[in-house]
């Protein structure tokens, strides 16, 4: 579990063009199973969506990476990716529901 109060989650965070994404501690917790993730990647993970370059999936119109460069990440690696998945909330379609899927660590691509 991250070192954030446990009342902190879900952490919300605006990307470079306003759109609001959450990052819940399930998620978190998933994301720290892929190599090289450790509870310190955690700020790049929110810097990675707050301005990272943003691509969109060939296959799920729904489903958005972000990607931004770092020169002190573990194993080598030199970018974050958050993959986000971006929709709306069932009981109210007006309400944007976007969240992480999944962060991980990729070297130079």
């Amino acid at each position: 579990m991250s070192d954030a109060p446990r009342n902190a989650w879900p952490i919300f965070v605006r990307d470079r063009d306003g759109r609001r994404i959450y990052l819940t501690t399930e998620r978190w917790e998933h994301s720290l199973e892929h190599p090289g993730m450790t509870e310190s990647i955690l700020k790049y993970v929110l810097a990675a969506l707050r301005s990272g370059r943003r691509r969109q999936d060939r296959f799920d119109p729904t489903k958005f990476f972000y990607k931004k460069g770092f020169v002190d990440l573990p194993l080598g690696r030199t970018h974050v990716v958050v993959v986000v998945k971006f929709g709306r909330q069932p009981d109210d379609p007006t309400t944007a529901n976007n969240f992480v899927l999944t962060a991980y660590l990729v070297g130079r691509e």
